[in-house]
């Protein structure tokens, strides 16, 4: 007995070390592996969930006690399901909850030998089957946990963005499932958080066995539960650490992508979308490492967003976007971090993530040559481009098609050594480019070259005519690159025939609404000054003076929009908040003049003057005495505000509906009181024309 136990424990080591030697090879790969992935080959060694025995690979050294070692635990396994009878109501949402330990029939497959390790995996099966993905996210987490990570952050950032990874394709996929992004501790039907986000996740990570040992009916904290935090899968691990706490948390708050109870649904992301919209990042701060089972996670405070983030060396946190695309955010600036996690704003995670402003497109002080294609411009996020047109071609493309440009133009390039030659270059390449519309190639690199060129000869006609023939065809970043072509339009206005000008002028009109649109302050005050500019350079009195009436209401819009941030509301949805309902219903109606937007807002806000006016005026009145209650309302609410924008419009909105009111009206008081009040609006205002609603 002794000799036949000492050749047993010597047979196991031998085949333990294999199984570890053959993970680890599977998981860093070798690329010629026949196609299998890491899952197949963790099948073949019998792999379970549940982070157990490994003794099933063991048939061959020991036959005989094999079988008594695997035949007690299986009906352990069996009984669990039908002693508990909380199990049932976990099948259903992922449908694997009692199919493991009953849809066990290995013995009755043992039979056909070939399939027998199919047959005995029903662990791995159901989530292969029901969630696709899942088991190669197990099989390549499960091997992570066989390579620990040790030493300074730039090893374990490494780890952390490769688990990240794998994490942020499971939610991109539960998402895609549920069509809402998870809150970070859901509530049941009496309001209570019992069990963190992270736990619900488990079967689409592949540890459907661990999610099946939970009571999803009780808190993460009940003497079950508990229990179960020990069993920390490899997900939610901290390279280095090794305790039950994570750094992957949702960030959450009233205008995050991610709720503290309940769900966003992700038609409430409008504007910034999955791509936009982070979810998940890893705290650097270790009093913000919390509990993997626990509904805990990051509440982000607006007046210190960096709160939790600051710590690691490099300045720069990691974070998941509700697509699954794991991103490197610098650290930058608390206005950086609250425009990032604002869901209202159209922020691109390209912008945000850039050092360098919008105004000032990378590459465009740079020198130029035949040999560099960068455009000084970013190329449109996803979601925001028109799908009608070309995606610019790749880099190595690029530089491809401009080495047979340079050997077009190659004497002209060594001789351009003043402004008009290198004009003369971009525009023989803007007209060249007309050749190339087949090959879209040599036709983009053409105007990329003809575009720099025109900032190297300081000439805004050039610059603009080459991105205006770009952007026609190519998806392309055109707000950044428009506001960087009317900026060096400005600083170079005296080489700007005046039969062009009115197209600049055009230009930043249009840039200048979206600005607005996007609330993007910073654009607008740039884009003020430079329209300022335009206009004196053509005596045009009447756009000068209305930019500095805007001017005027820019300061006012900002301070109520940084209100709005401040108290972290969404200028698209509605809250629970009333008093911030009301802030922002009266920012969409004063500064952008979008009434029926903040009509939604008002009707929640906690001022019942404006929930009777927005209420009666989305009914769409025609009886006039209907319209002059509606009037009166408005000039109530205008003369009883301080002087300034909020007034002004309030007795504007007054003064159109006094003019309906008046224009259906028999002769009346009502008629009357309409006409002296647009008569007085005029007095107070300044303005004659009254703009119909």
């Amino acid at each position: 007995m002794t000799l036949g136990s000492k050749l047993w424990a010597n047979s196991k080591r031998l085949v333990t070390l294999t199984f570890i030697a053959t993970i680890c090879f599977a998981i860093t790969g070798c690329g010629g592996c026949g196609g299998n992935s890491p899952a197949d080959k963790l099948a073949r060694f019998q792999l379970n969930r549940g982070g157990g025995d490994e003794e099933e690979e063991e048939k061959k050294p020991a036959p005989k006690p094999k079988p008594k070692a695997e035949e007690k635990p299986a009906p352990k396994a069996e009984k669990k399901p039908d002693s508990k009878p909380a199990e049932k109501p976990k099948a259903k949402p992922q449908q694997t909850a009692a199919t493991p330990a009953k849809a066990a029939p290995a013995e009755e497959t043992k039979p056909a030998t070939a399939e027998a390790p199919a047959a005995e995996l029903p662990t791995a099966e159901p989530p292969a089957n029901q969630i696709p993905g899942a088991r190669d996210r197990f099989a390549i987490l499960e091997g992570f946990r066989l390579q620990p990570i040790q030493g300074d952050r730039s090893e374990t950032k490494a780890r952390s963005k490769a688990i990240l990874s794998l994490l942020g394709q499971a939610v991109a996929q539960q998402i895609a499932d549920s069509n809402v992004i998870p809150a970070s501790g859901p509530v049941d039907s009496q309001g209570r958080q019992l069990l963190s986000w992270r736990v619900h996740l488990l079967p689409y990570l592949g540890y459907t066995d661990l999610y099946n040992k939970f009571k999803l009916d009780e808190p993460w904290d009940s003497p079950h539960n508990i229990k179960l935090t020990r069993e920390k899968p490899y997900a939610f691990a901290t390279p280095g650490l090794s305790d039950d706490r994570t750094n992957f948390v949702l960030v959450t708050g009233p205008t995050c992508a991610a709720k503290d109870r309940r769900p966003t649904p992700v038609a409430s992301l409008t504007s910034r979308s999955l791509h936009n919209a982070i979810v998940v990042l890893e705290v650097a701060d270790p009093a913000n490492r919390v509990v993997w089972t626990k509904p805990q996670d990051l509440s982000l405070d607006p007046s210190e967003p960096a709160q939790g983030l600051n710590g690691w060396p490099e300045k720069s946190f990691l974070c998941v976007t509700g697509d699954g695309v794991v991103h490197d955010v610098p650290v930058i600036s608390n206005d950086h971090l609250n425009r990032l996690f604002v869901v209202s704003n159209p922020i691109t995670m390209d912008e945000l993530a850039a050092n360098a402003p919008a105004t000032a497109p990378r590459g465009s002080t740079q020198e130029t040559s035949l040999t560099k294609t960068e455009l000084p411009m970013q190329a449109m996020g996803r979601g925001d481009f028109d799908p009608s047109k070309l995606p610019l071609p790749m880099t190595i493309d690029l530089d491809s098609a401009t080495v047979e440009l340079r050997r077009l133009f190659q004497n002209e390039v060594r001789e351009a050594n003043t402004d008009a030659k290198k004009a003369a270059i971009a525009e023989k390449l803007i007209q060249h480019a007309d050749y190339l519309k087949d090959d879209p190639t040599k036709e983009c690199a053409a105007l990329q070259i003809a575009y720099r060129f025109g900032v190297l000869a300081k000439k805004p006609v050039i610059v603009k005519d080459a991105f205006d023939k770009l952007q026609s065809k190519y998806q392309v970043d055109t707000f950044s690159s428009d506001m960087f072509t009317i900026k060096f339009g400005a600083d170079n206005i005296q080489h700007i025939p005046a039969h062009r000008l009115p197209e600049f002028r055009e230009l930043a009109k249009t840039i200048l609404d979206r600005a607005v649109e996007q609330d993007n302050f910073a654009a607008i005050e740039e884009l003020i000054r430079i329209g300022t500019y335009y206009a004196a350079s053509q005596n045009d009195q009447e756009t000068m003076a209305k930019l500095s009436k805007m001017k005027e209401k820019l300061s006012a819009a900002r301070r109520d929009y940084e209100a709005i941030q401040a108290k972290f509301l969404s200028l698209e949805v509605p809250s629970l908040d009333e008093q911030g309902n009301l802030m922002v219903g009266k920012y969409w109606c004063i500064h952008r003049n979008n009434w029926e937007k903040g009509f939604t807002f008002l009707m929640r806000g906690n001022d019942d003057r404006f929930e009777y006016l927005a209420e009666t005026e989305l009914t769409e009145p025609v009886d006039p005495r209907v319209q002059f209650k509606i009037a009166e309302g408005w000039w109530d609410i205008g003369i009883s505000s301080g002087p300034g924008a909020e007034r002004n419009q309030f007795l504007e909105r007054a003064a159109q509906w006094y003019k309906r009111a008046d224009g259906n009206m028999d002769d009346s008081i009502e008629k009357v009181t309409s006409q002296q009040r647009l008569q007085e609006f005029t007095r107070l205002t300044g303005i004659k024309t009254i703009p119909p609603l």
